[in-house]
């Protein structure tokens, strides 16, 4: 297998790209860190990894260009403002080294329309795609099928998990479990795991209690939706191994599972789970137990040790959220989860420096992921902070067109939440506005600006440190448009707030030439300076 995909990837045409395909819990990301790890010396110019589930591609790439080749990217060339597509293919053409082929592996891509744009062009460059969608597109990738292990490779897998003095005197079983499990090595390692904790069952017995999960709707407590997804024979033996598991599990380690399955399918801080844990008034013990025991089971990974990071297997993690309704406090944890990550969003600095972006990256899947899917769960004072969040990680790189992504639907979000009269909402346009000015669009922050001055007078009365921030940016506006008198109008009447209402906040150098964000909320008087 690996042969056959090292002879795809050396193929001379403009950029040479194959695709391991096949279903969850194949081992199509074991096969590709194989694949790389043993042909590090074919390709010189370096290695590159991007995981594609739950994150934007042309973020990480641009991301990636940034923090490891110390590439400055440009927003524009001759005075042109650069679109997304041409930054990406920026990165490409700068890449560093400059010569030896280059190894870029696209992991668990989920569609390949969003991803075919950013792709590179040049023939140096070698894409190695791993996904479960089937013909990609066959005039363009070489896809390699991996949806099962052969017999002989999941018989010697399951003699590595649980040794061969106890394959070998049931040879015959031993093959009967590795057809039950569809050959797929994640129920292999599931099964091997539960074995190891049972020394004394045999092969026959571990398959007969496999076989009395009777693997239908009711014995695994499926939704008919859940039924037409796993109809494959492979999935549904995975599944059986799965719910062996999760019966061994405690009760109170079932319920941090099920908390743990509403962060994104990606790398997480175990810190989160502590944190949503004392949320909910957990006891540490609960917490030390659960990871112990998800370790144990293999229904865990561990790919950063150093930060305490871990990973559900995305087909584990579709489990759990399988189990997710069945817990009473399921809102509760919902609520949990969404405060943590608001807590984590607040850290992110309004100007991040490069170390700190590498720091918060791994968040930005999770703050997503309540963005998009926990909204309903996040209370009103954190309301726009995943937002926020998001759109600060990315304005910080300039990645502008990511962030206002995020800066729109957190006025959006708060308009429709909080009302059209609300500091949250002042805050949110402001934001927006300078998000805009940042680009040179300063006609479209113009009104945004324009409308949080307003709503600032009204909600905070015009005696307000927030209201000379106001005349400040849009002063700011004002003189980047050459419309200097209207500037010098604005700035006279903030210096004048400033004396009466801003003396023990800021030092008077500080006015004028800068444009400022609020820091989150009107209510909060914390100022934040943002060089233009």
């Amino acid at each position: 297998m690996l042969l056959d995909l090292h002879e795809l990837l050396q193929l001379e045409q403009r950029a040479a790209i194959a695709a391991v395909e096949g279903m969850g819990g194949a081992g199509k990301t074991e096969l590709a860190i194989q694949y790389a790890t043993r042909h590090q010396k074919d390709y010189l110019g370096g290695i590159c990894w991007f995981g594609l589930r739950e994150t934007n591609p042309a973020a990480q790439i641009l991301a990636f260009a940034q923090s490891k080749l110390n590439l400055e990217v440009p927003q524009e060339l001759g005075n042109r403002r650069l679109e997304l597509e041409e930054r990406v293919s920026w990165c490409w053409e700068k890449w560093q080294p400059a010569e030896g082929l280059v190894l870029v592996v696209l992991d668990d891509l989920t569609d390949l329309e969003d991803c075919l744009p950013f792709l590179p062009k040049d023939r140096r460059f070698r894409v190695l795609i791993t996904s479960r969608l089937r013909h990609l597109d066959p005039g363009f990738i070489k896809e390699i099928s991996l949806d099962v292990l052969s017999e002989d490779a999941a018989l010697q897998l399951l003699e590595a998990l649980v040794g061969q003095e106890r394959v070998e005197p049931e040879t015959e079983k031993a093959k009967e479990l590795c057809k039950w499990l569809g050959y797929l090595p994640l129920g292999l390692q599931l099964v091997g795991s539960y074995l190891t904790k049972k020394p004394l069952w045999s092969l026959a017995k571990m398959l007969s209690r496999l076989q009395a999960q009777k693997l239908d709707s009711e014995a695994l407590d499926l939704s008919e939706a859940q039924r037409r997804r796993s109809l494959n024979t492979a999935e549904l033996g995975v599944r059986a191994a799965f719910q062996l598991s999760w019966l061994e599990l405690e009760p109170a380690t079932q319920e941090v599972a099920r908390l743990s399955s509403l962060l994104a399918g990606d790398i997480f801080l175990w810190q989160w789970i502590e944190s949503a844990a004392e949320k909910l008034d957990w006891p540490d013990s609960v917490i030390e137990n659960a990871i112990a025991q998800f370790q144990q089971h293999h229904l865990l990974q561990q790919p950063q040790p150093a930060r305490s990071a871990f990973k559900f297997h995305p087909l584990i993690r579709q489990f759990l959220q399988e189990k997710f309704p069945e817990s009473a406090e399921a809102s509760n944890f919902k609520e949990a989860v969404a405060a943590t990550m608001a807590a984590v969003a607040r850290e992110i600095p309004d100007s991040p420096t490069r170390q700190q972006i590498e720091s918060m990256r791994i968040a930005v899947p999770h703050l997503e992921e309540v963005a998009q899917n926990l909204t309903d769960a996040i209370s009103d004072e954190d309301l726009v902070w995943p937002f926020l969040g998001l759109g600060r990680f990315y304005e910080g790189q300039g990645l502008y067109d990511l962030a206002e992504r995020w800066l729109e639907q957190c006025l959006s979000i708060a308009q429709d939440r909080l009302g059209s009269d609300h500091t949250d909402v002042a805050t949110s346009l402001n934001n927006l506005a300078l998000l805009y000015s940042s680009q040179g669009r300063y006609a479209e922050a113009e009104p945004l600006l324009q409308q949080a001055l307003e709503l600032t007078k009204n909600l905070l009365g015009y005696d307000h440190p927030h209201v000379a921030i106001s005349f400040n940016n849009l002063a700011e506006i004002y003189k980047f448009q050459g419309r200097y008198e209207e500037a010098e109008n604005l700035y006279m009447q903030a210096l004048e707030l400033k004396k009466t209402c801003w003396v023990t906040t800021i030092p008077t150098w500080q006015i004028a030439s800068t444009t400022w964000h609020y820091s989150t909320s009107l209510k909060d008087a914390t100022l934040k300076q943002k060089p233009c």
